[in-house]
């Protein structure tokens, strides 16, 4: 190849990488969002982890995934969590006993566990291999679960609710976390985040984790837009940039 051919060649290669880098910022996960796979027990998280006020038991997450503050890896509850409760729990419907029944097989139950082997649950969120996605940076950070996984507390399957493609997570390191949205999304609304100052009161009527669902919304500062009319359409308060949770977003956070 000649000099000239070889100074030619040079733009279609610094092109060729720029398409590179842009199809890996926006292409999905390993896994697809919707991904919803049959799981080896019908675990009902709407009465796990749905609000008392919803019929459900109000269990945090962590009581379950009890190594997602702990471990990059969030990992699965063993059978014998399960059996903390069920061991006596034995269910009130038919369907409900059926996947208890499951759960205390696995445990090996009646033969006190010699034989116990841990539930095979199918995986739903994965990332590629070449990313690292530190589970209890983020938790510790205050980022609720729902805020990547969505309102698993109301999901009868869970599936796969956000992209989880680096152009997602990117979005959210370069414009901050919003802790009162991760609030509103986890379904809490009676403990204000840390240092919260923008919205409005928590218990306002028509609000809901400190963001205006209806009626009017009150400015909170001289930069704020100006208050909504009594019913004019709904506008969610902003949070104030101050007020959002930043992380460095170098290459080096996840690919390392």
């Amino acid at each position: 190849m000649t000099q000239r051919r070889k100074w030619t060649a040079i733009p279609g290669l610094f092109l060729l990488a720029i398409g590179a880098v842009v199809l890996s910022a926006y292409s999905g996960a390993s896994s697809s969002q919707g991904n919803g796979p049959e799981q080896p027990i019908k675990f009902p998280h709407p009465k796990h982890a749905g609000s008392v006020a919803k019929g459900g038991l109000g269990l945090n997450c962590l009581y379950c995934h009890n190594n997602a503050n702990k471990s990059a890896d969030v990992g699965m509850p063993a059978v014998n969590t399960c059996m903390g409760c069920h061991a006596s729990v034995t269910g009130t419907t038919e369907q409900g006993k059926a996947e208890i029944k499951k759960i205390v097989q696995y445990a090996d139950y009646a033969g006190m566990g010699k034989n116990a082997k841990p539930i095979p649950w199918v995986r739903i969120h994965k990332v590629p291999e070449y990313v690292h996605f530190p589970h209890v940076r983020h938790v510790n950070a205050g980022v609720t679960c729902q805020s990547c996984h969505g309102p698993v507390q109301d999901m009868t399957k869970v599936y796969q609710y956000s992209s989880l493609n680096m152009g997602w997570c990117v979005n959210c390191h370069v414009n901050g976390y919003d802790p009162k949205e991760g609030q509103k999304a986890a379904g809490y609304d009676s403990v204000p985040p840390a240092h919260y100052s923008g919205g409005v009161p928590y218990g306002t009527p028509g609000s809901f984790a400190g963001i205006m669902t209806t009626g009017a919304t009150k400015p909170t500062s001289a930069s704020d837009s100006p208050a909504q009319a009594p019913g004019a359409p709904s506008t969610a308060a902003t949070t104030p940039s101050s007020e959002r949770r930043r992380a460095r977003y170098d290459c080096a956070a996840c690919h390392y």
